[in-house]
């Protein structure tokens, strides 16, 4: 199995960009699977970090038996540890680490605009993007840094799929040409 964990800051734009490509994918019959960790640790009381990655674990073993060769992870890796343990849950023998980024301010704007007015969780979540956006560019192992600034998800899908291609091409033999959609 060859996994691709797209991060990124809340509001830069994760599970659109990687459902653009996804579903792209699908459309011409890669076989791929993608799984939105942070909806996996969506719960209340909160699930807690061993748990969430034990269940991405388990996921990723089902696709795996499944037949799927390709997956696909969204999650906002806030550190390396956590990165890592993410990577290793997934058993997958490649990788490709991918990081979106965009402008505090335009973060906080899509946040917003996305977010329901009045939801008492708004003010944490663009706290968290803004400090987000200055950590994550000091992750390891990233392997590649896409802007998603006056972007929209498809040509952002675009420049993804070429990273995946020249990490490992035999996985989308079967697929398009990069940009063909």
């Amino acid at each position: 199995m060859f996994v691709l964990l797209l991060t990124g800051p809340p509001g830069a734009g994760k599970s659109s960009v990687l459902t653009a490509l996804h579903d792209r994918l699908g459309e011409v019959g890669v076989s791929n699977a993608m799984i939105e960790v942070d909806e996996l640790e969506r719960c209340y009381p909160p699930l807690g970090t061993e748990r969430a990655i034990a269940h991405v674990g388990m996921l990723c073993a089902s696709y795996r038996e499944a037949g799927y060769e390709l997956l696909f992870l969204t999650a906002t890796v806030e550190d390396d540890e956590y990165g890592r343990a993410l990577l290793a849950a997934t058993g997958a023998e490649g990788r490709l680490l991918a990081r979106l980024e965009a402008d505090p301010d335009t973060l906080r704007t899509r946040i917003v605009e996305r977010e329901p007015a009045g939801w008492a969780g708004l003010d944490d979540l663009v706290k968290a993007s803004q400090l987000l956006a200055g950590s994550m560019p000091t992750l390891s192992g990233v392997d590649v840094v896409l802007s998603t600034e006056g972007r929209d998800a498809e040509s952002v899908a675009d420049e993804l799929e070429a990273s995946l291609r020249e990490r490992n091409p035999s996985l989308l033999a079967v697929g398009i040409q990069s940009g063909d959609h």
